[in-house]
């Protein structure tokens, strides 16, 4: 365990502690998963009595109590506006979230973290009424959506606007194959992260859809899209609505474009 992550910890605890308005702290991402290592952020749950969340400005003042704060910010960007994201300096600078949640907004999550410390019980006790509900990609949200965003991408490779199409390329790895890859193998499908780690075999292959900034390379790399999407596809337990048309459709216009902007050589 990373001492500095051990110490803010600890700190933490003996602010929360001498402040009536939270119960308890839970740690949950890679320290519940004993995953944490000296690159890892620190994700902590304040857990808030009566539900009484307080502002930004009272946020940010408890994340200031905590140590020595750099900078912070509040997540909406990813809709969690009672998520302030944190960087403080421990002699070295450690990436902290502080997640101020009621004991009622506890129920509505992914998986259970680490309590650390509470007030008689009553975060654990709460855990232990609702059971985790384990984040899973919808195959067939997916399906329903891949081959228009693959008639995107062809667009955009007719205007040679690859910035945006190498971008795009990234999405379609985050949102679709790397959360259908790693649910497949029993690891957390959040986007690709860790994905090297837990399946080497399956990323050499996804290299081949990170493509370099050239029309060509960018061509291979969404026909690599596709071939590992209908991999991941065949393999869905209970099988997916498959679009036929749309599929057959959005790929000859890809090829159609390719050869119309000379992409193939």
């Amino acid at each position: 365990m990373n001492h500095e992550f051990e110490r803010f910890v600890g700190r933490t605890t003996g602010v929360l502690e001498k402040d009536s308005r939270f119960v308890g702290l839970a740690i949950a991402g890679s320290w519940a998963s004993n995953e944490i290592d000296e690159f890892s952020d620190l994700d902590l749950v304040l857990c808030c009595a009566n539900g009484e969340i307080p502002g930004l400005a009272g946020m940010r003042d408890v994340a200031a109590s905590l140590g020595s704060l750099i900078s912070s910010f509040s997540g909406e960007h990813v809709g969690e506006p009672t998520l302030l994201i944190c960087l403080f300096d421990e002699g070295r600078m450690i990436h902290v979230d502080l997640k101020f949640e009621s004991l009622e907004g506890l129920c509505n999550r992914p998986y259970d973290p680490v309590v650390v410390w509470e007030r008689d019980s009553v975060v654990s006790d709460h855990l232990a009424s609702f059971d985790a509900n384990p984040i899973a990609p919808d195959p067939q949200w997916i399906e329903d959506r891949f081959w228009t965003w693959v008639h995107y991408a062809a667009l955009r490779l007719g205007r040679a606007e690859l910035f945006e199409l190498v971008g795009f390329l990234g999405f379609i790895r985050e949102q679709v194959l790397g959360p259908l890859a790693l649910h497949a193998g029993g690891f957390p499908p959040f986007g690709v992260r860790k994905i090297e780690k837990y399946l080497p075999d399956f990323s050499h292959r996804l290299q081949k859809t990170v493509p370099e900034y050239d029309a060509n390379r960018c061509y291979i790399a969404i026909l690599a899209s596709i071939d590992i999407y209908r991999e991941l596809r065949a393999k869905v337990p209970g099988g997916v609505i498959v679009n036929e048309q749309a599929e057959t459709a959005s790929i000859c216009y890809l090829k159609e474009v390719a050869l119309k902007t000379h992409t193939l050589k």
